[in-house]
């Protein structure tokens, strides 16, 4: 496949996502449960894109969808593009833009900045990745959220083949928000467990388990994610 052939296609599969009829999905989310379950199992497919504009800048866009596997329905829809700098072969800074488009009973839609510090190395040939991200999230019923997220990550190839396992878990810590029904502090972690390879010269992918525990007033609630991940490198 010819370089501009795989990305037209790479961007035409993004364009698709983007075209998910939200308020036919709405509708259909508001007949459904009113809340997810606590053990609640959801199927989270994602796709990512990757354009490095030269030594030092690339462009970045991920777009996830979430689906409740006990109805099939769509819970939510996040699209996140950035920019991110390269400081040093370790070191790296991010920004950019995330909308969050939720359709559980009760929860609105939000969208804000972000900034993330990268780092990557490896330690004994194994590559190892952590990230600090700031978010400021604004949602359609007047309320804000302001929230700090701690990631760290290992990928261990397996000797002899294009397989690799990884493994990460990240931290969300509330460090201000005016919503009820949110708490102050540890608010959510994620722990993943997948396999990944590459595919192509310019894409791979990853499939794994994630647990998902959300920490709000009085509950503590766990979502089993299963998540399928394609990323494509359009340079």
């Amino acid at each position: 496949m010819s370089k501009s052939v795989f990305s037209s296609t790479a961007l035409l599969v993004a364009l698709c996502l983007f075209s998910i009829p939200a308020e036919a999905q709405r509708q259909q989310q508001q007949a459904a449960t009113p809340n997810f379950q606590n053990g609640a199992v959801w199927l989270t497919p994602a796709i990512g894109l990757r354009y490095r504009i030269d030594d030092r800048w690339s462009f970045q866009m991920d777009t996830q969808l979430r689906f409740d596997s006990a109805n099939g329905v769509l819970r939510d829809v996040q699209v996140r593009p950035g920019f991110e700098y390269t400081l040093s072969p370790n070191w790296a800074v991010a920004a950019g833009y995330v909308q969050f488009q939720r359709y559980l009973t009760g929860q609105t839609a939000s969208r804000g900045p972000f900034q993330d510090i990268l780092y990557r190395a490896r330690i004994d040939n194994l590559p190892i990745a952590g990230r600090w991200r700031w978010e400021e999230l604004f949602f359609d019923n007047g309320t804000y959220l302001i929230r700090t997220r701690l990631l760290a990550g290992v990928r261990i190839p397996i000797k002899d083949t294009p397989w690799e396992l990884a493994f990460s878990d990240e931290v969300f810590i509330n460090v201000g928000n005016n919503g009820p029904g949110r708490v102050q502090g540890f608010a959510q972690n994620r722990a993943y467990a997948g396999f990944g390879r590459q595919l192509t010269r310019g894409s791979k992918a990853s499939l794994g388990y994630e647990l998902d525990t959300f920490n709000a007033p009085g509950i503590v609630r766990n979502v089993h994610n299963i998540k399928l991940n394609v990323v494509f490198d359009l340079n």
